[in-house]
This record gives C-alpha cells, structure tokens and sequence, in this order.
C-alpha cells in the first residue's frame, strides 16, 4: 500500500490544522483519502504548549497515519474518512462541517 501526506496546514480563522492522507492499493486499483484535522484547543492540552513545534504536529500526524494504515484493505471501502480531534463535542462538529464543506477530497 502507498501512503502520501499533503502538507499539514493551519486554518487561522478556525483555530484548526489539517490535512489530506491518501492511500493507494500497490496494485493501483483502489484509493482512499482521509481528511484530518484537529483544533488548537486540542493540540495545546495534548502538548501542553501554546504553540505546537512542527515535530509534535508530524508526530500528531505520524500516529494518525498509523491508525488508519492498520486497516490493511479495509481502508479501501469507502472514498473518504474523516478524523476529527477536538476537545468538545460541538467542536468535533464543527471539524466534521469544515472537513465536509470546505476541504476538497
């Protein structure tokens, strides 16, 4: 399976960082994408800092890159994935909407 990351990006009007994960099958038939984003609010109680450094944010998308390449194959039976981290309920909607609506697959 291949794996490629855009790069991680930050959304200063929403307070949240993003990006795009692809997964190409090795024989080039199935793809998948997941859009990930988490807010800052998360990302500050999860590194305890006020301004994440750039190797914490890789190592943030590292371990999500783990989880969703665990599934093997199975990643390939839908299109899209979304994964939202926030620290609160409405803002894990308010992640989904933006993935959803506003981040093209």
């Amino acid at each position: 399976m291949k794996i490629t990351t855009e790069k991680l990006r930050e959304d200063f009007g929403r307070d949240t960082y993003w990006a795009r994960i692809h997964f190409e099958s090795d024989d080039h038939q199935k793809e998948s994408s997941v859009l990930i984003c988490a807010s800052r609010g998360y990302l500050w109680d999860l590194f305890k800092a006020r301004k994440p450094e750039e190797v914490k944010l890789g190592q943030w998308l590292q371990d999500a890159i783990k989880k969703w390449g665990s599934l093997g194959d199975k990643i390939f039976e839908r299109k899209v994935y979304y994964d939202v981290y926030a620290e609160t309920a409405e803002g894990r909607v308010n992640g989904l909407e933006f993935l959803k609506n506003e981040v093209v697959p």
